[in-house]
């Protein structure tokens, strides 16, 4: 049986396989830009200057997470334009996003930087535990985001999760607009039941079901706050996630359930 914390949605789920782990970052493994959804669905809400759009907003944000932040932008700009509202061009509403963005994380990661706050208390729960076990049992970790390449490594460092990815992270470096995760499952060499992809998004959850893998939805919610979060459930459950979780702990039962062979019965 899964931990009790874990929703379990596909009862034949393959287990136990397992070689390559991909992990998304921002609400995945990393809590420091909790938060960016909600912003992006508030530009959109003054835009179209219609407050009873937010949760719809936010949802469609969160269904373009995993793609660089321009993608969403562009979505923005396409709603206005539908309701014949003026809007900013791409890269002036990125630039906002980004000095909302810094607004919220600057506090965070200084906090990180100067030792005030611990790595585990801007990580998902149960992030370091769950990552150590999977080292030691030989899975080759993944780091796959939308998030500027600089930034995830920088926020990685600060979170103390860089030794468990090495030069295995992925994400869009700026010198072009044709980043995928669809191309980072494809490049991995593992499909099918050896490979397993944690994500609380579209991008991630969507393509490792495209290549046959396991998807674990995290139904995350921000640091501090207990629970699951309601909307990263429906759309997660919606994208077709096998198990959902709000977090990873208890770490170790998590490892033991997912690596105990589904066609063996567990010890």
């Amino acid at each position: 049986m899964p931990p009790a914390s874990v929703e379990l949605l596909t009862p034949d789920l393959p287990r136990g396989r397992f070689r390559v782990a991909v992990f998304d970052f921002d609400g995945t493994v990393s809590l420091l830009r909790e938060g960016w959804a909600r912003i992006m669905a508030d530009m959109g809400v003054e835009l179209l200057d219609d407050p009873q759009a937010f949760a719809a907003l936010e949802l469609e944000m969160l269904l373009l997470s995993g793609k660089p932040s321009v993608f969403q932008m562009e979505r923005l700009r396409e709603l206005a334009a539908g309701r014949g509202r003026p809007s900013p061009t791409a890269a002036e509403l990125l630039a906002e996003f980004d000095r909302r963005l810094a607004a919220l994380t600057d506090s965070r990661r200084t906090a990180l930087a100067d030792g005030t706050d611990p790595p585990e208390a801007w990580a998902v729960p149960g992030t370091h535990e769950l990552l150590t076990n999977l080292r030691d049992r030989g899975i080759l970790l993944v780091l796959a985001s939308g998030t500027p390449v600089q930034a995830v490594r920088a926020e990685s460092e600060l979170l103390k999760l860089s030794p468990f990815f090495e030069d295995r992270v992925f994400a869009p470096d700026g010198s072009s607009g044709d980043f995928s995760k669809q191309a980072v499952f494809a490049g991995l060499g593992a499909s099918g039941p050896e490979l397993i992809g944690f994500g609380d998004g579209y991008a991630e959850t969507v393509e490792v079901k495209r290549v046959g893998g396991v998807a674990v939805g995290l139904a995350t919610v921000e640091a501090g706050r207990g629970g699951l979060n309601p909307v990263k459930r429906r759309m997660l459950i919606d994208l077709g996630a096998d198990v959902i979780a709000p977090h990873y702990d208890p770490a170790a039962e998590l490892a033991e359930w997912l690596f105990t062979d589904s066609g063996e019965p567990a010890a």
